[in-house]
């Protein structure tokens, strides 16, 4: 028995070993972690920044695009840098930009530095995205065609879940609630980039690498179908979450005795959590049936969300934030596995994934902005059951789409 427990210890400590083949792998999707979190971390804290600074709802708009404008940007003029000077060198400078960007938010004195904070975290978000989606299939001990995909994935949305959630936890009972989370996050960040830098090496380089170009150039199958499909259900997924994340201060508020980052943190982290539990158990679904499956989901939690925004109902919003949130995982795993494959066939893998995310990421900027403007002229309540009646029914559109879809096609570039 005295030899029985260290040789389990050292099983299970065997992919940490400096010598092991799945510590890249490890630390890059470690990496993914601290970049996801940095970006969906304020949330909890915007109540908290309205009563220190006096902010008003269109001064959070104003952050919040700020993050989304970087990130967009990231994806558009520095997507194939990865494909340049490969995915883990890529990463490391992600990690470093988002280590700026936690100090500026962190030490902000006011908005305009918590503005420019949060744009430069967006570009950081963008690169360490992209590139931990590639570093993940490269350094996967399996080798193309493993897990990486799902991995990245599910990682992606558990990253995403965990930033509000330890920020509303940290927020709420931690001195100093506007610099303790972010010098949480920052500490992650720090030592990830220390052990990509120590034990990572450079990763695999291009052969031949392409020229340097900084030019907006996105790569999509020359037969886009089941690709447009993918991303704009990803596209629908983003945009659903965006508004469970501005309504359920709001809804928390009027029904439940608790208040705090806490509360609301753990309320937006669950539809990301959701989001990544439900990958596992779908991950034998082809992407036809993924997407399917997905645009289903988001389809009822669309009139879910439409009717708890109507009726007030925090137990139709509850069910609307776990339908959504699953079908967010699904939309998201089905689409990143599309990218992977066809990256795997046909190259151009950099781009496939930088057209990907691009369009995902405008779900959060595009409708949440014409909501706003909605909501100038009709009211809120209108506008959110005007945006939960487009969403479903732009969800209904890709589900028929989606049929006679199963196979990727060659790709094309176009810039």
């Amino acid at each position: 028995m005295g030899i029985t427990v260290p040789r389990r210890l050292e099983a299970m400590m065997a992919p940490f070993s400096p010598r092991s083949p799945w510590l890249s792998f490890i630390l890059v999707a470690l990496a993914l972690v601290a970049g996801t979190m940095g970006a969906t971390m304020p949330s909890p804290l915007y109540p908290l920044y309205e009563t220190a600074w006096g902010l008003v709802p269109s001064d959070i708009a104003v952050i919040y695009v700020a993050y989304m404008a970087g990130v967009v940007a990231s994806f558009l003029f520095l997507g194939r840098l990865s494909a340049r000077f490969g995915a883990l060198p890529v990463l490391k400078a992600g990690l470093v930009v988002v280590l700026a960007g936690l100090a500026l938010c962190a030490l902000a004195p006011d908005r305009t530095v918590l503005i420019l904070g949060r744009a430069v975290i967006g570009v950081a978000s963008g690169l360490i995205t992209s590139a931990a989606t590639l570093g993940l299939i490269e350094t996967e001990p399996a080798g193309p065609g493993g897990r990486a995909s799902i991995i990245a994935s599910s990682v992606t949305m558990a990253g995403f879940g965990l930033g509000p959630f330890v920020t509303g936890l940290v927020g709420q009972w931690a001195p100093a609630p506007l610099l303790t989370p972010y010098a949480v996050v920052f500490v992650l960040a720090g030592l990830v980039l220390a052990g990509l830098a120590v034990f990572a090496g450079r990763g695999q380089r291009p052969e031949p690498p392409p020229a340097l170009s900084f030019m907006p150039r996105l790569v999509l199958p020359a037969q886009r179908g089941l690709f447009l499909i993918a991303g704009f259900a990803v596209f629908c997924a983003y945009a659903l979450f965006s508004l469970i994340a501005s309504l359920a201060p709001s809804f928390i508020a009027g029904v439940l005795p608790w208040h705090g980052p806490a509360v609301s943190g753990t309320f937006v982290a669950a539809v990301l959590f959701c989001s990544a539990s439900v990958q596992w158990p779908g991950r034998r679904l082809d992407t036809g049936r993924g997407l399917t499956l997905a645009l289903g989901l988001m389809s009822l939690g669309s009139a879910g969300l439409g009717y708890a925004g109507a009726s007030g109902s925090i137990l139709a919003f509850a069910a609307a934030d776990i339908v959504i949130g699953m079908g967010h995982g699904l939309a998201f795993m089905s689409g990143l596995g599309l990218v992977n494959r066809i990256g795997r066939q046909e190259g151009g893998h950099a781009g496939i994934l930088a057209s990907f995310l691009t369009i995902g990421y405008l779900g959060t900027i595009v409708p949440i902005l014409g909501i706003g403007l909605l909501a100038d002229r009709i009211g809120l309540g209108p506008a959110i059951a005007a945006f939960c009646a487009g969403t479903g029914g732009f969800c209904l559109l890709l589900l028929a789409a989606c049929r006679g879809h199963r196979r990727p096609a060659p790709v094309r570039s176009w810039s």
